[in-house]
């Protein structure tokens, strides 16, 4: 079996080569793709710490050496960088990105920027494209392919090289999220035979924080680990990533249900204020669908959004558009129709993150989730660490946007929310009450919106185009 397309990420130091991945692997990520990063460097590193038991071992002579914990195993071998290695993930991955590696057999991407030495490019043939913010390549590379700085323009260029890879590759299996049911199909007039037809998964996730039940929500399964912190942000039970110590699933992989009870263990010293949910109500059974579930008063919910801080101002299509992004990522949609999705978008458009769930606000707590593990969302309390994220600004949803998506999206502090649908009374009062600029029936480029409408720079309207379009017979 041929081994995945491998390609390098190449460029002198300082030139932006980790900002570029850490934008472009969810963007890839969103499209369907299976990506494997490795990180090469020239300079000696211990890949053990000194003195532990893996050193020791691997000292020994062991060809594999392994170190697991419950979130995840890491494997180093003695084997140094090769083709050869990298294609050991065939059956598992789409594309491998190594970052550096610049004198390696693989084809490359440089990222360059002006003020460091001359690019690479003009001493490697194997270049295929200069990642650049510099109006002009250097005369030494002017024939090479220029692209900007920009996750989805790169990752636009990617997809389409391995398009062009001519050998055939095997078929991308399914999602987690999709499963198989027969069913009988009634087309008007006959009543066919049995098939099979694809489904979305619906199981249930248990949340417990330090062996206390918190909740338990129907899901999508994948990415339980954003959906548990998007959850506990979202109630006020958790505010910062860095008071996370450990999420595990609970149990043993092949034991009946494993994987559908996750446990949150908090940073030493932290506190996780479970009595947030006690005050609420919330219970212990949700569903994918909840909504102000048991709450003892709508005021409790509005009491926890503080006002979002005022500006970025956007382009006013750029958010009418946002939901557009959602197609790129509804990977599982396509199989079943079954899913929705939602994601975070920065002030000029790019990805941050995006998931997809049986449950819109799964979707967004996964999403938030994910955006506080990376540090993209954290407490007032605390500033961000260098690198800086880059800050959330566009929450774009399928679906209606109810009063827990605008909810959700005020306690991240994200300014903006879109939704393919319709908007209910109180997630516009909410959002009018937290500052939250908030837009719906985002659909060809249009949309109604709502709220902090100063948020947005106006464009001119364009003739033919109806003020209010959900009674437009053309859409």
């Amino acid at each position: 079996m041929k081994p995945p397309p491998a390609l390098a990420v190449i460029g002198w130091s300082g030139a932006g080569k980790t900002t570029l991945l850490e934008r472009l692997l969810p963007e890839l990520t969103s499209r369907g793709l299976r990506v494997a990063y490795v990180k090469h460097s020239s300079d000696a590193h211990p890949l053990h710490r000194a003195g532990s038991d893996t050193a020791r071992l691997d000292a020994a002579g062991a060809v594999t050496t392994g170190f697991a914990t419950p979130d995840g195993t890491q494997l180093t071998t003695r084997q140094p960088l090769s083709p050869a290695l990298l294609a050991r993930d065939t059956d598992r991955v789409d594309l491998l990105l190594v970052e550096g590696w610049k004198d390696g057999p693989l084809p490359k991407l440089e990222v360059w920027r002006e003020g460091l030495e001359a690019p690479l490019a003009a001493s490697r043939p194997g270049v295929l494209a200069v990642v650049t913010d510099a109006p002009a390549l250097p005369p030494s590379v002017a024939s090479r392919q220029r692209l900007p700085v920009n996750a989805r323009a790169v990752a636009d260029f990617l997809t389409a090289w391995l398009r062009d890879q001519s050998a055939p590759r095997s078929p991308r299996p399914e999602p987690r999220g999709v499963t198989h049911r027969a069913v009988r199909r009634f087309d008007g007039d006959t009543l066919r035979e049995t098939e099979d037809d694809r489904v979305a998964v619906e199981e249930p996730l248990e949340i417990r924080v330090s062996g206390d039940t918190v909740a338990t929500t129907m899901r999508t399964p994948g990415h339980d680990r954003e959906l548990a912190v998007g959850f506990l942000f979202a109630e006020g039970i958790l505010t910062d990533g860095a008071d996370l110590g450990s999420l595990f699933h609970c149990g043993h992989p092949g034991e009946e249900g494993y994987g559908n009870v996750l446990e949150v263990v908090p940073a030493a010293g932290a506190v996780l204020d479970l009595e947030r949910v006690e005050a609420t109500r919330r219970g212990t059974l949700t569903t994918s669908a909840c909504g102000v579930c048991g709450r003892r008063d709508v005021d409790d919910l509005m009491a926890t959004c503080n006002p979002v801080a005022p500006g970025p101002v956007l382009s006013a299509r750029t958010v009418a558009r946002a939901t557009e992004r959602l197609r790129d990522i509804q990977y599982a949609f396509e199989h079943t129709g079954g899913v929705h999705a939602a994601a975070a978008l920065d002030a000029h458009g790019e990805l941050l993150a995006a998931h997809e769930d049986v449950g819109r606000h799964n979707a967004v707590d996964k999403v938030v989730g994910a955006l506080v593990l990376a540090g993209a969302v954290r407490s007032p309390r605390r500033l961000p660490t260098p690198p800086f994220p880059t800050a959330p600004t566009v929450l774009a949803v399928s679906g209606r946007a109810s009063f827990e998506i605008v909810q959700k999206a005020a306690r991240a502090r994200i300014p903006v929310v879109v939704s393919v649908s319709a908007a209910s009374s109180l997630a516009i009062d909410l959002a009018l009450r937290a500052g939250v600029t908030l837009a719906a029936f985002s659909r060809n480029g249009r949309c109604n919106v709502y709220t902090a409408t100063e948020r947005l720079q106006a464009h001119a309207q364009t003739p033919g185009i109806p003020h209010d379009f959900r009674h437009d017979p053309s859409r």
